[in-house]
């Protein structure tokens, strides 16, 4: 071992490396602590700089997308009907104004389609109260479009047409079977109406038409025409026979009161005349003379007691008194009525057909006798009829009676086996001086149907008819019981 004293300077660097060696050799152990140091560091770092851009982008996001995806969801629910009230998001920015502009245009919508299905029903209840009016009137009602087809056609129209106009919808009047010529006179009415309307006239027309019935009959029908917005027509019509009938019978019961009046008077004087100037002459003159005479008298007065008997009829069908309705049976008056109907007496045998059930009603025992009379003799006269044009025995008359408890009516009817009512007369045999008799005023029906309103009965007249062929008449009378009249 040397030992050799170094220089200070030598010393003093030595020292120095060796502290610098020592120092590195410390910052080289402590390197690596301080690099995972820093890994660790700026993973933290970088974790928390993610997790708050993800914090930021869900605060962000939630702020942005949740209102869109409230109109999202309300635009769905829209389109699917649902008008209900929508969510609104709370913040001032312009999405939340938006959300509730779109929950106010929702309430809108809501409140217009409540509107338009308030006025939705409304038209359909005006419109069901009208077609429950229309199925209910009376009258008849029919529409066409601007075309002239038929658009809305009521069951009254079917009723009194007697066709079937609901089937024929798009069809023009005058191409239904018969009515041509009340489309021709409709079609001239509302041409009037357009071009040169009548005093009164202003909106709507009224006139009376006649049409044939399918069974032959007339129709008398009072129409009322009006044109609607877009060229449409407004056909109104009544039917008017009854009413027409009516008015006829007064004009006849005036005429009846006139003709009493005035020409019953002078036959008397008539009647005493002839036979005051054949009192005076017989005797006087010579024989062909006098049996001119004796024919020429006799012909005056049976011609002035037919005018008499004439006269009476009409008299008693102005001046038929007024009903005194008392509870009687109906079945003990017809017996006692047919007494006078026997087979010693009668030309035409009656047979009666009385239901034992049928209650008590209330009428006026002479005038339903009066009835009896009647349609007994008018059945008696059209069997005798067709029994001598056919050659044969003439059947006997049925007359009868029916209780029906689900109607509660009392029914009488007078059948007969003579030839009908001819289709003319069954519209107007109620009138007087209509009748199929070679003689005869035709007062007979005329005064039933008198006593029957008076009684408040409904008359019904029809014929009888077997395989196409008509075999008689049947006239029928339907009374309200006691009890019904009662009430």
């Amino acid at each position: 071992m040397v030992r050799q004293i170094l220089p200070a300077a030598l010393s003093a660097n030595a020292l120095a490396v060796q502290t610098a060696y020592r120092e590195y050799q410390q910052r080289a152990l402590a390197r690596d602590g301080l690099r995972r140091m820093y890994i660790g560091t700026l993973t933290l770092t970088l974790v928390l700089a993610v997790f708050a851009a993800v914090l930021l982008a869900i605060v962000l996001g939630n702020q942005l997308a949740r209102p869109l995806l409230l109109l999202a969801d309300g635009v769905r629910q829209v389109a699917a009907g649902d008008l209900t009230a929508k969510p609104v998001f709370g913040s001032g920015d312009e999405l939340g104004g938006l959300t509730r502009s779109f929950a106010d245009m929702t309430a809108q919508v809501a409140d217009a389609r409540s509107e338009v299905q308030r006025g939705i029903g409304q038209l359909e209840a005006a419109r069901t109260r009208l077609q429950t009016i229309l199925d209910t009137l009376t009258a008849g009602v029919m529409v066409f479009d601007r075309e002239g087809r038929i658009d809305t056609v009521n069951p009254g129209a079917t009723r009194i047409l007697q066709r079937p106009l609901s089937a024929r919808h798009g069809w023009r009047l005058s191409e239904l079977a018969d009515l041509s010529e009340f489309a021709q006179g409709v079609e001239q009415r509302f041409e009037l109406l357009a071009n040169s309307p009548e005093a009164g006239e202003r909106d709507q027309w009224q006139d009376s038409f006649e049409l044939k019935r399918a069974d032959g009959g007339t129709l008398t029908l009072l129409v009322r025409g009006a044109t609607l917005q877009g060229d449409s027509r407004l056909l109104v019509f009544d039917d008017i026979t009854e009413v027409v009938s009516a008015q006829r019978s007064a004009a006849w019961a005036e005429v009846a009161r006139r003709l009493a009046h005035e020409i019953k008077n002078p036959l008397t004087p008539i009647q005493l005349s002839a036979e005051r100037l054949e009192l005076k002459l017989t005797g006087k003159l010579a024989d062909a003379e006098q049996a001119v005479l004796a024919k020429s008298v006799k012909t005056i007065v049976d011609q002035v007691d037919a005018m008499k008997r004439l006269v009476n009829e009409f008299r008693d069908y102005a001046r038929l008194p007024a009903a005194v309705l008392q509870a009687l049976d109906l079945n003990a008056l017809i017996a006692d009525v047919l007494h006078l109907y026997g087979a010693e007496t009668a030309q035409v045998p009656v047979q009666a057909d009385l239901d034992d059930h049928c209650p008590r009603i209330m009428g006026d025992a002479q005038q339903l006798r009066q009835v009896v009379h009647n349609l007994l003799q008018n059945a008696q006269d059209a069997t005798l009829q067709a029994a001598e044009q056919q050659g044969r025995r003439p059947a006997p008359v049925v007359i009868g009676t029916r209780w029906s408890a689900s109607a509660q009516r009392v029914r009488l009817t007078v059948t007969d086996c003579g030839p009908g009512f001819p289709a003319h007369i069954l519209q107007r045999a109620f009138e007087p001086y209509v009748t199929t008799k070679a003689r005869g005023t035709g007062l007979g029906l005329a005064v039933v149907k008198k006593i029957a309103d008076e009684h408040g009965a409904r008359i019904d007249l029809s014929n009888r008819v077997e395989d196409t062929v008509v075999t008689g008449a049947q006239v029928s009378l339907s009374f309200a019981p006691e009890a019904a009249v009662a009430l």
